[in-house]
């Protein structure tokens, strides 16, 4: 029985996938979803971006971009020889619509006619240029927020990707646990309530940074990018979290986990704390302050990153030259960390 009642579940699931995609065919057809214009796919305003993803066909894309409801006002779409990339937009400006720089970077912009943005719907009454906080946009005495921050100013944001509501898979969201200056935006797997400090997956951003840059955070949510020393320590004290490591390589990839995991603050020069892993094969530095090529640390020196080094350059770093090695794992071209 348990067997039959799993067939018709998947069965289930695909006769909804195909009627949501057909839908979405119809809508595409009717004109409820129209091409706007052609745009560079590597100039655009990260606030506006929802989620990013690959897909088969511009009918998938569509078919996401309807599952988010009235939060996704469109998509870009980039097709390749390989693949076909999909950007839902919760925000439609051609003012960010810059012309491509090459063949390789045209896509297209479509916008969705049956859905307005949502927006607070009490006026903000003020003389303020801008009044919207958090990354909000203001039109017409309305703040448009971003995604993860609501209010009539935007003014509150969610603490970690566990608690945005309304959407599932992996896609960006905005954070802002009390103690940011400002709200960070993140990579998210909103299915396990993940939020990602650390994400390599393209090796656009370079990593060879300064103390501070590592302190204060770099690169982008939507490629590669580091939190920040700062905001992961305030992250990391808002409630008891595990460290998910993630190292991919094209055969395969290894996760490690470290329990009660904690980044401690600028005293300590962010030092790495927790109370075991789940494998001795992955050693991982514990007290050691994080270092850098201007902190006088010969390994952040020698492999041209930073990283809670131990003693010697060995404790392996997920920041260094690809391919990254990590522990008793080599030649690792996509690398995670991330706390739940």
């Amino acid at each position: 029985m348990s067997a039959f009642k799993g067939l018709f579940s998947i069965s289930s699931s695909l006769v909804h996938f195909f009627l949501l995609v057909g839908f979405c065919d119809a809508i595409m057809n009717n004109g409820s979803v129209i091409l706007l214009n052609e745009c560079d796919w590597n100039s655009y305003d990260n606030t506006h971006v929802l989620y990013e993803t690959e897909v088969k066909s511009k009918i998938k894309c569509a078919a996401i971009c309807f599952q988010y409801g009235v939060a996704c006002l469109g998509f870009q779409l980039l097709t390749m020889v390989s693949e076909t990339k999909c950007r839902l937009l919760r925000f439609i400006s051609l003012e960010n619509c810059t012309s491509p720089i090459s063949s390789m970077s045209i896509s297209f912009l479509y916008e969705r006619t049956d859905v307005q943005p949502i927006v607070t719907t009490q006026p903000v009454s003020t003389m303020t240029p801008n009044p919207c906080q958090n990354g909000g946009t203001y039109t017409a005495n309305i703040c448009s927020c971003v995604f993860g921050c609501s209010g009539q100013y935007c003014q509150t944001c969610i603490n970690e990707c566990s608690e945005a509501s309304g959407v599932s898979g992996t896609g960006v969201a905005w954070i802002r646990p009390a103690g940011f200056d400002v709200a960070k935006q993140v990579w998210c797997n909103f299915d396990n309530g993940v939020t990602y400090i650390q994400i390599r997956k393209y090796g656009t951003v370079s990593f060879n940074r300064s103390y501070v840059e590592y302190e204060n955070g770099f690169g982008d949510a939507n490629g590669d990018y580091w939190l920040g020393n700062k905001y992961a320590n305030i992250l990391s004290l808002t409630r008891t979290f595990t460290s998910g490591f993630t190292l991919m390589k094209s055969s395969g990839f290894v996760m490690v986990y470290y329990y009660d995991f904690v980044v401690l603050d600028s005293s300590s020069n962010f030092a790495l704390q927790y109370s075991s892993s789940s494998s001795s094969q992955y050693p991982l530095a514990k007290g050691q302050p994080f270092q850098a090529y201007d902190t006088g640390s010969a390994c952040a020196i020698t492999l041209g990153n930073g990283w809670w080094f131990g003693s010697t350059c060995s404790s392996g770093s997920l920041n260094g030259q690809y391919p990254v090695d990590f522990g008793a794992f080599s030649g690792a071209t996509t690398t995670r960390i991330g706390i739940y």
